[in-house]
């Protein structure tokens, strides 16, 4: 499960170009635009790629709803895992939706015999950031569950606290150069399995583009030096 916690922050990337219909100006919804995000060790030795598809989107009301396909695939380019997320504009606010995107995700939905039940609420992100500004916080909680029993096997409480805006920098990928908001943030991990309790924190930051959404994401050890990292590699419109 301590896998899964870099792959929330990598499904976050989408870029688009609806623009005249979406207020958001770093995640604009374009359906068929691709994107390819590949994770590094603090080594700089590539450890899987993670590939987002606008696969459709759905007007609903003063909303416009964009389903996403995703495929993770590890340092040996095998597909490890896929599933589907949704990103909901409304205004000029763009909402992750987390629950959704958990419970599509193969890996959750692997145990054999068992249940598994993931609840969240939204991450969000304005259509205008300053350095300095707060986010909102975001969770979700995951759960598995022993078949007809239902008795819960294992909980796991995951909180992304104290986003904020920190710097604005020029990040350069093999995809192009980019003119980016850093944003920081703090993920607190809370996981009950038989009994026993387990907590753990860690920090993280993402460069975000106006127009393409987010370029790079860092982890950081308790020592605060970079234990992972990924990039924006690829993308198509």
């Amino acid at each position: 499960m301590k896998k899964l916690l870099p792959t929330l922050m990598l499904l976050l990337l989408v870029v688009a170009d609806l623009k005249a219909q979406c207020g958001n100006n770093f995640y604009r919804l374009k359906e068929g635009s691709e994107f390819e995000m590949t994770s590094y060790d603090k080594k700089d030795r590539p450890q899987g790629r993670t590939v987002n598809v606008i696969s459709a989107i759905n007007e609903k009301g003063d909303t416009y709803e964009a389903t996403f396909s995703s495929k993770i695939y590890d340092k040996k380019d095998k597909l490890i895992t896929e599933g589907e997320f949704v990103m909901i504009c409304d205004g000029d606010m763009l909402k992750i939706d987390m629950q959704r995107m958990l419970n599509s995700m193969e890996q959750l939905s692997a145990y054999e015999n068992m249940e598994v039940e993931a609840t969240g609420d939204f991450m969000e992100l304005p259509s205008s950031l300053d350095v300095g500004q707060s986010l909102s916080d975001a969770s979700t909680t995951v759960k598995v569950k022993m078949g007809e029993s239902s008795a819960t096997l294992s909980e796991m409480n995951i909180k992304i606290n104290d986003r904020k805006v920190d710097s604005k920098e020029d990040i350069t990928t093999s995809a192009g150069s980019f003119t980016c908001y850093k944003v920081s943030y703090i993920t607190d991990v809370d996981m009950k399995m038989m009994g026993i309790n387990r907590k753990s924190s860690y920090q993280g930051a993402e460069w975000i583009a106006e127009g393409v959404g987010v370029v790079r994401t860092e982890t950081y050890d308790k020592k605060g030096k970079v234990s992972s990292y990924s990039l924006l590699t690829a993308y198509k419109e």
